[in-house]
């Protein structure tokens, strides 16, 4: 009976993971295939599995429209935000690792309820406040945007990692004649590799394929990649070749960072959801 009882359950998981990987695995090859079909071939119904793969689309993404510009801009925008979340959600833990009172102990436990804010609900007075400061269409305005979306989540990670880390620590540097912002580079950092890396991709992941931002508070000249893509889906009909083209160059950076950046990432999420 027992034998019988993991007999299905292994099955049960199969299964479970079969459907998952053709959830997750199957919109991602539809986009990658359209990417090399001719556009008649795309249009086709059933879609051939066998066809001869072409290059004009990224031909034509590549050098006919601003995809270079719309690369360095969602560099510029990512990296801005990767490094301003981190650094002031690390602090911000760091601050609520030696703070004494119980609510300062206690706040990073409900940190979670910002980023349970829908992303629309903040969108109209974020950009009432940026275009009176006359920030809309710059770098700024989206880069703040993007941290408001993220600190709160980095903030908790942070303070979740920094549990782990011991007080004497802290206790030993301070009678070694450091303080605590001198103890922070020197004692604190060095134990969170593993939490900034994590957040780092998460943060980028966010940063990257964030659309509705981009879209009112940049101009053509900091259009980022998801405005990019998103310009060849029209009122009337959509560009599938082009579309296809320029969201599989845009997937590749994020693939590739996740890749390298998995054990850590796996860390981070794990860490996040045991402790505090």
């Amino acid at each position: 009976m027992r034998f019988k009882r993991k007999w299905y359950t292994k099955l049960m998981m199969a299964a479970i993971t079969a459907i998952a990987l053709i959830w997750t695995l199957v919109p991602v090859y539809i986009v990658i295939s359209n990417s090399v079909r001719k556009t008649l071939e795309i249009k086709e119904m059933p879609p051939k599995l066998i066809f001869t793969p072409t290059l004009s689309h990224f031909e034509k993404v590549l050098t006919l429209d601003n995809f270079g510009k719309y690369f360095s801009n969602s560099i510029i925008i990512s990296l801005s935000t990767i490094v301003l979340t981190i650094l002031a959600g690390t602090l911000a833990a760091y601050g609520l690792k030696i703070c004494k009172s119980a609510i300062g102990q206690r706040i990073s436990n409900v940190l979670l309820l910002g980023k349970m804010v829908p992303t629309i609900t903040v969108m109209i007075p974020l950009f009432i406040m940026f275009n009176q400061m006359h920030l809309t269409g710059t770098y700024v305005a989206p880069v703040l945007a993007h941290c408001s979306l993220s600190l709160f989540f980095v903030t908790w990670l942070m303070a979740n990692f920094m549990q782990d880390i011991p007080n004497e620590l802290l206790e030993a540097a301070s009678v070694m004649g450091c303080s605590r912002l001198k103890a922070f580079p020197l004692v604190v950092v060095p134990l969170l590799k593993p939490a900034i890396a994590s957040a780092t991709i998460l943060v980028m992941q966010s940063s990257w394929n964030e659309l509705l931002f981009s879209l009112t508070l940049t101009n053509i000249k900091t259009y980022p990649l998801t405005v990019g893509v998103a310009k060849y889906v029209g009122a009337l009909s959509v560009d599938w070749g082009k579309c296809s083209a320029a969201a599989t160059l845009t997937i590749v950076p994020i693939v590739i960072v996740g890749f390298f950046m998995q054990k850590y990432l796996v860390s981070g999420i794990t860490a996040g959801a045991v402790k505090g």
